[in-house]
């Protein structure tokens, strides 16, 4: 939701909700479970007139109950076991180490592409190539276990920090309108990714300009010190990358695909015809794409995420495929070495190749009215790299409406209830039916509703300086008034969602 202030005569925004687990009053199977064990240790010696089992179950009644809703550094009790099962059942499997390069297995064809090989959540990934909706290759990342299709755009955007209020809000409205656009029945675009990454600029493409520009009469000296200006600007300042992707689920487009000849090449054309209807709407948020990826353009992205190193060496590489009889390899990666050396992920952080990453998710977004710029502390001042992802899923009208009127009922009820028991109504209750009011209001006048989520990834290439990174961004975080939560255990995934454009960082809703 959002309301203009006369103040700043600008718009703010708010009404975000958590989504809470949908399983009984807001908590998971585990932890109904230990509160249910923990009622019966405690009733159990009574109903059977057994006092003395009451000495064993009473104490065990009241470590269940403390731990069905114990939180620890915002995690409750289930989730820390979770997660902490699953990290070292992994690791009983060697499944927190990955090596490639010479330890990738070879094709069984000696005359076949070497297939791509990447770690984790990344092994069932498969990048097809199409035709993009300016006739150019189109990377297609399909996931073989989720059965979905992702095409990634290079985008560049104005930016709204610098531009008047009315402007903004234009470009705020947009983008949202893009948004709106997908919230239809059916619709095969199911999750919408925004990527931005802060990485060191390179200056390759600004001193290869300058070379090709520089008079033949030029001082000497006065190109000796403008090279060594370029030098030294590439070196302490930071670039931003922009990218967005849109994924298909094949479920949904299950008949299209099938009337197109079936297969990954119908639903990479499916996919290639969505996005075409796409292009007046993104235009309409003021993004400019300046490219679809192709495969050695995302392979690209991927190979630089798992070495920063890389970055400097392959911009080069760019800069003199660009350039007219320049000699040289192909811009881009090969999409069978886009994947890293070697990977460890570790309880805290997410080794790979030279580089340490530690991924944050986004807990709970600022609860007062802020303005469209809150997210600008995440990105940084480009000290650290950074790489901060939002994933969102428009809802088709029939299940919004559900879930807004859902959440109405809910609320109604905690209000009614204590009206009638002569209880005072907290604030945040009453604020939270006039939320869930205003949405089911906003809804009925046609405006959309989604799911989305945030993740911030901060790299480095020194260990020793990983815990100043994250202290800065928690620190950044804190200024924006956003919680963040450090992803224990499950870093390599959290790479995955946070700093590489593939859509896979919005789980299902939890039971």
């Amino acid at each position: 939701m959002s309301t203009p202030t006369a103040e700043h005569r600008t718009r703010s925004y708010f009404g975000w909700q958590h989504e809470k687990v949908a399983f009984l009053f807001g908590m998971t199977l585990q932890r109904v479970t230990m509160l249910a064990g923990a009622v019966l240790a405690g009733i159990w010696p009574l109903a059977a007139a057994r006092p003395a089992a009451g000495a064993l179950l009473w104490p065990l009644a009241i470590v269940l109950a403390t731990l069905a809703f114990l939180r620890v550094g915002g995690r409750t009790t289930d989730e820390w076991v979770l997660a902490f099962t699953s990290y070292h059942w992994g690791r009983s499997r060697t499944r927190h180490r990955f090596l490639s390069a010479a330890f990738a297995p070879a094709p069984a064809d000696a005359t076949a592409a070497k297939p791509m090989d990447l770690p984790g959540v990344l092994a069932p990934l498969t990048i097809l190539e199409a035709q993009g909706p300016s006739g150019q290759p189109l990377a297609v990342a399909y996931h073989r276990l989720d059965r979905t299709y992702t095409a990634v755009a290079r985008v560049r955007y104005s930016g709204i920090s610098l531009v008047d209020s009315a402007r903004r809000d234009q470009r705020v409205a947009g983008w949202g309108a893009l948004l709106a656009g997908l919230c239809t029945e059916g619709n095969p675009i199911v999750r919408v990714q925004a990527l931005q990454r802060i990485v060191p600029e390179s200056g390759a493409a600004l001193r290869r300009w300058h070379a090709d520009h520089v008079a033949a009469t030029a001082p000497a000296e006065a190109v000796a010190v403008t090279s060594d200006l370029l030098t030294a600007a590439a070196l302490s300042s930071s670039g931003r990358e922009a990218y967005l992707a849109f994924t298909m689920d094949h479920r949904r487009a299950a008949g299209a695909i099938k009337s197109a000849g079936g297969g990954s090449v119908a639903a990479a054309d499916i996919l290639t015809r969505h996005l075409r209807a796409l292009s007046a709407s993104i235009a309409g948020a003021d993004l400019q794409v300046e490219s679809w990826l192709g495969p050695r353009d995302l392979a690209e992205v991927i190979r630089t995420a798992y070495d920063p190193h890389a970055g400097r060496h392959l911009a080069e590489r760019r800069a003199n495929a660009t350039t007219p009889g320049a000699d040289g390899l192909p811009a881009g990666v090969d999409p069978a070495v886009a994947g890293p050396a070697a990977a460890l992920s570790s309880p805290g952080s997410y080794a790979h190749d030279g580089a340490h990453s530690v991924t944050y998710w986004i807990h709970d977004w600022p609860r007062n009215q802020v303005y469209s710029t809150v997210l600008a502390p995440l990105l940084g001042d480009g000290v650290h790299r950074r790489a901060y992802s939002m994933h969102i899923e428009p809802l088709g009208p029939r299940e919004a409406s559900r879930k807004v009127m859902g959440e109405r009922t809910r609320r109604s009820v905690a209000v009614g209830m204590r009206h009638r028991t002569q209880q005072i109504v907290p604030e945040h209750e009453r604020q939270a039916l006039a939320r869930a009011e205003a949405q089911d209001a906003e809804l009925a006048a046609g405006h959309g509703l989604v799911r989305f989520t945030g993740y911030v990834t901060v790299t480095v290439t020194d260990p020793a300086q990983t815990e100043d990174a994250c202290a800065a961004l928690e620190a950044d975080a804190a200024a924006a008034r956003i919680e963040l939560r450090r992803m224990w255990y499950a870093h390599d995934t959290g790479f995955v969602m946070g700093a590489l454009p593939f859509g896979f960082g919005l789980p299902r809703k939890r039971w």
